[in-house]
């Protein structure tokens, strides 16, 4: 009965022991993976704002109160940005859906206002470019607020308090 006891004594070790490599292997395979997500997330989010807001500053000057016709082609790079981040967030981080879309519905209000002040007449030209101009600051603001939680839901150790979502930025900033 004794060398019973210390088989089964032996065996819980060993198969305890086990559980717990188990568990501590996948634990590190899911935190790497959750970090390298949320990298690649927070790139694509970074690389979507620039091409929007270079998109935009191509598109009209507050100055001469202008804008300016743009190719059919030169969507396809910020379409193929906006859809991989719906992918990143669809598989890996369902959470932050509502910041992605206040994103992404951003993005169409400028888009919005850039057709509205093209097709502005001359009186009202100044009033639709400076609408468009608000909205693409909104885009920064999105984008800004979108990688903040990014980077909270994506941290690897949960101690401590992730950093405050950005303010809006002022239009000198924007420029």
């Amino acid at each position: 009965m004794n060398a019973y006891l210390y088989g089964l004594l032996i065996f819980s070790v060993v198969g305890g022991s086990a559980a717990v490599t188990y568990w501590i292997s996948i634990s590190r395979e899911r935190l790497w993976l959750r970090s390298q997500k949320t990298e690649e997330l927070y790139r694509r989010a970074e690389k979507t704002y620039v091409d929007s807001i270079a998109f935009f500053r191509a598109r009209y000057d507050l100055s001469q109160a202008r804008t300016f016709s743009r190719n059919a082609g030169e969507l396809d790079a910020l379409n193929t940005d906006v859809s991989e981040l719906n992918i990143l967030v669809g598989l890996y981080f369902p959470a932050l859906a509502p910041q992605l879309a206040a994103a992404t519905n951003s993005l169409a209000v400028a888009f919005d206002r850039l057709r509205l002040a093209q097709a502005a007449d001359l009186n009202n030209r100044e009033h639709a470019l400076d609408d468009l101009d608000l909205a693409v600051g909104g885009i920064r603001e999105a984008f800004d607020q979108f990688k903040a939680a990014a980077l909270r839901g994506g941290r690897i150790e949960q101690r401590g308090h992730a950093a405050a979502p950005p303010t809006r930025a002022s239009r000198a900033a924007l420029a």
